[in-house]
């Protein structure tokens, strides 16, 4: 398999074949999750690369709170990721 699409700020095109490759044949509710069940990512997390490509981050982030974007930076990337969010190095 390549290696999934790479999320810009603004919306980036896919190509016929990353399509063909990553999205799946059909959709499917797994107990409430599409593809499969919640500790199985594979399916999703291949769309998900595709939909936010095409739609940019500067569009993405506005579907949840600036708090709930600052949580999953600390939790993924830990304290520092706070830290650097700010131009100062101070939080807003």
């Amino acid at each position: 398999m390549s290696r999934l699409p790479v999320p810009d700020l603004e919306p980036q095109p896919i190509t016929f074949e990353e399509f063909m490759e990553l999205v799946p044949e059909k959709f499917e509710l797994v107990s409430g999750y599409l593809f499969d069940p919640p500790h199985n990512h594979k399916w999703r997390e291949r769309l998900l690369a595709i939909l936010l490509t095409n739609e940019g981050l500067l569009r993405t982030v506005r579907l949840a709170p600036l708090a709930r974007w600052q949580e999953a930076l600390k939790q993924v990337y830990g304290e520092s990721a706070e830290a650097t969010s700010h131009p100062t190095g101070t939080n807003c």
